[in-house]
């Protein structure tokens, strides 16, 4: 039996096992604020709390609050910096 070439890195990598990503550290995901009707009618303003580093990530993640229009509360999460 002839054993023509060989599997290129491509095909290795779908593999897993040492080609998986370390997303254990991650700090979470980043989103965008789901479109409420201050922003569909202008803009709302956030006090940015912290800027953290996210392994794995190039850019800096900025830790966001937003007054909440409706209730007296206030809503934080993770923003993209850039």
């Amino acid at each position: 039996r002839l054993k023509m070439g060989r599997q290129i890195r491509a095909q290795r990598k779908g593999r897993g096992s040492v080609f998986v990503s370390h997303t254990h550290y991650r700090k979470g995901a980043a989103a965008f604020r789901n479109l409420d009707l201050a922003e569909r009618n202008g803009y709302i303003k956030g006090v940015v709390k912290d800027i953290i580093h996210d392994p794995g990530r190039g850019a800096p993640l900025a830790k966001v609050s937003f007054r909440d229009i409706v209730r007296y509360k206030h809503n934080k999460g993770d923003r993209k910096s850039t």
